[in-house]
């Protein structure tokens, strides 16, 4: 029987740039249902038939759940994809540091200067501070949007491949429905499997990283 799907979207972003950066993006996190049991046809069962055939479902369902942040981060394409985006954000976080670093000395020379400073070269002073404050505060803005923009890029496929390996995981080891743990759906769950390590073992097997 084909597998019911049923799609809810889940917030489940990493940092990849440590202190300084983060970076999030939306994802829809699939949890794939295989049913295990068919309504008979003919005459409604009597309510202690229904009980009993209710209990012996809750017995054969299969739960498990995937960390889909971490599996993205563990699988070999996601850490070439984080050091990637590591390497191309270097130059540019450095050169933000440098106009920080500016901006404060330019503030502890007009702290140490006015109280024998014009009133013209005050003006002067706060006029370019807040020239350099404001690109400053552009070239940030700019860095994160750079930053988000090219995680999606390099993470969006190996999100799509990574459901394809969910199923292949799930009917492998005969779950019933897999989770997405971030997504915060069940509250309670009697036997629950992590089979986040054996989706991205699959998923190393079965997409070979390429160097970059």
């Amino acid at each position: 029987m084909t597998p019911f799907r049923f799609r809810a979207s889940v917030v489940s972003f990493f940092a990849l740039l440590g202190a300084g950066a983060t970076a999030a993006a939306t994802v829809a996190a699939t949890v794939a249902f295989v049913p295990s049991l068919a309504l008979a046809q003919g005459s409604p069962p009597s309510s202690s038939a229904a009980a009993g055939a209710a209990g012996a479902a809750r017995a054969s369902l299969r739960f498990a759940f995937v960390d889909m942040q971490a599996a993205i981060l563990q699988t070999e394409e996601g850490k070439i994809a984080k050091a990637k985006i590591e390497k191309e954000a270097e130059s540019k976080r450095q050169d933000i540091l440098n106009q920080e670093k500016d901006l404060k000395k330019l503030d502890d020379e007009f702290q140490a200067q006015q109280a024998v400073l014009s009133d013209d070269a005050k003006k002067s002073k706060q006029t370019e501070f807040q020239g350099k404050f404001q690109k400053l505060q552009g070239a940030r803005m700019q860095f994160e949007q750079d930053v988000r923009q090219k995680e999606m890029q390099e993470t969006q496929k190996i999100f799509q491949n990574l459901t394809s390996v969910i199923d292949d995981v799930a009917k492998r080891k005969g779950y019933d429905m897999v989770f997405e743990r971030g997504a915060g759906a069940v509250l309670y769950a009697a036997k629950i499997d992590d089979i986040t390590s054996d989706v991205v073992t699959s998923y190393n097997a079965k997409h070979k990283a390429a160097k970059k």
